[in-house]
């Protein structure tokens, strides 16, 4: 029974924005799980919602091999063939707790936070509202939706938020749909360009400072949470980490482990476990934040249920700053999803 393999099936792809990210992370996630260890399978799910079942990974997988499977009435098929779904979507329909709730209705172990905790997470508003109920200090924000944009929105903008200040989507990955407005001649196409993403957005306080972000590893009231090191982002040719920075720039930095000192180091670890903690999360998360330059205080901006897990994304970083593989590192989260269930 020991020498059995345990058979994973890596989700990636979806309806998001940020598809072709997944793609290329569900690959990754496949090569790097030692062959002797796991049958690693490979479900896409396609932007018209199908779920493509394509076969064991690195046995020759060819298009016409892929067949369709319907979630809920298939649930039997997936549970003899696979034990546990590694997630590797990442945006709305994959990290907003819909897939989550579906895995949870079939009986099938995941990867990764439950359902109410990823929607929380996905939501930046709520996520705000919630770190901020825990008393851990966020930049000043209005929640402005869609369908609610009143006469007095540049006022309250001006009194109570200032210029410069953060547009984003509440709910949305990779940066997009991100812009840093530096006067209200500006906010018209900042608002517009979020609104595509979504139906509510956050006009936030710029707070110029150190990029930090922080890995936390374990499941809420259950296993030990262990913090990673934490990484500094520099970027030199645009104002933040954006999606263009993120994925395509060569002149962002990412050093890990930050060059701060050993007292930051350690409160922004602490605080990343403590909103790991807030919203209920399991498995892997990243929580970013804002050293300022102005008050030095450290300030949270948003929670990543689902971070980027390529070897070049910044949680297998903050993983191998500690001597662990990208192979151990995964292993170790497939290891917390069969804890989930216990």
């Amino acid at each position: 029974m020991q020498n059995k393999k345990i058979k994973v099936a890596v989700i990636g792809g979806g309806r998001s924005n940020e598809r072709d990210v997944s793609l290329r992370t569900s690959q990754q996630i496949a090569k790097a799980l030692p062959k002797n260890k796991y049958n690693v399978f490979l479900i896409e799910i396609t932007k018209n919602k199908k779920w493509l079942f394509k076969g064991e990974f690195g046995k020759n997988i060819q298009k016409e091999k892929e067949y369709e499977i319907d979630i809920l009435s298939d649930n039997n098929f997936l549970k003899k063939k696979i034990d546990v779904a590694f997630i590797a979507l990442h945006g709305k329909f994959g990290e907003d707790g819909k897939i989550q709730a579906l895995l949870d209705l079939i009986g099938l172990p995941y990867t990764g936070s439950g359902m109410l905790s990823s929607a929380l997470g996905m939501s930046k508003i709520k996520t705000l509202e919630f770190v901020a109920k825990n008393k851990i200090r966020i930049p000043k924000h209005l929640a402005i939706y869609k369908d609610d944009v009143k006469a007095d929105f540049y006022k309250n903008i001006k009194k109570n938020i200032k210029y410069p200040c953060v547009v984003k989507p509440s709910e949305s990955g990779s940066s997009i749909g991100i812009s840093i407005v530096k006067s209200k001649n500006q906010l018209s196409k900042a608002t517009d360009s979020a609104f595509k993403q979504d139906n509510a957005i956050i006009i936030e306080q710029y707070i110029k400072g150190r990029e930090l972000t922080c890995g936390v590893m374990g499941n809420t009231n259950q296993t030990e949470l262990t913090s990673l090191p934490i990484v500094e982002i520099i970027t030199k040719d645009t104002d933040f980490f954006d999606y263009q920075t993120k994925y395509f720039s060569n002149t962002v930095q990412e050093i890990c482990p930050a060059k701060v000192s050993p007292k930051i180091t350690k409160k922004v670890q602490e605080l990343a476990k403590k909103v790991h903690s807030a919203l209920w999360c399991d498995g892997l998360t990243r929580s970013d934040f804002i050293l300022s330059d102005r008050d030095k205080k450290i300030y949270f901006l948003e929670i990543n249920t689902i971070p980027g897990q390529t070897k070049a994304s910044l949680c297998p970083k903050e993983a191998k700053a500690i001597g662990l593989k990208f192979s151990d590192f995964l292993e170790m989260q497939i290891k917390l999803a069969f804890e989930k269930i216990k």
